[in-house]
């Protein structure tokens, strides 16, 4: 039985990545760079056998997808269940922002009190959304363009991490392929 394959890529480069700062949910673009890695990995997939993308909904996902797949016109999908994780007052500072400005904010990092959304629910919706690309594709390879969080998250998923193991040991670049064959 053929298994599906999942290859899952964090977005091109934004400002804010650039800068250093949390993007979470807000929907910002791609900038000259992400565009330049977007067509970097639209060269290098086109090599791969893929069926279906998925791709989270937010601007700088869903426009390093549709760069992918102007090479390889395959079925795109956007998906608001692979957004990145609401990160509330973390949304546009960087992590020494926080750190210095509000130091109390920090130790709250898996906490919904910081008017965004804990990692627990975070995660929540990412396993489940996983949960339907598998039932809808079980012997399909599929290409998820989604977010740093999104990636971690996954990872720990199949790769049965800690908490800690995940945020100490993991961290996917921008435009960056990891493959998960389940």
């Amino acid at each position: 039985m053929k298994k599906m394959v999942l290859y899952v890529v964090r977005h091109g480069e934004t400002d804010f990545n650039e800068q250093g700062r949390y993007c979470g949910s807000t929907d910002i673009p791609l900038n000259e760079n992400g565009i330049k890695q977007a067509k970097q990995l639209a060269e290098k997939l086109t090599t791969v056998n893929l069926d279906i993308i998925v791709a989270s909904s937010l601007t700088r996902a869903k426009q390093t997808a549709e760069i992918i797949n102007e090479g390889i016109n395959i079925p795109l999908i956007l998906s608001d269940e692979f957004w990145e994780r609401n990160m509330g007052d973390y949304e546009g500072l960087s992590r020494e922002e926080i750190e210095l400005n509000h130091p109390d904010m920090w130790e709250k990092l898996d906490d919904a009190s910081t008017s965004g959304e804990a990692f627990s629910e975070f995660e929540k919706r990412i396993i489940n959304a996983l949960k339907k690309l598998e039932n809808n594709y079980p012997d399909k390879n599929v290409l998820l363009v989604a977010h740093g969080g999104v990636a971690m998250a996954i990872n720990r998923h199949y790769n049965n991490l800690t908490y800690e193991e995940m945020c100490n040991g993991f961290r996917l670049g921008n435009c960056e392929v990891i493959k998960y064959i389940i």
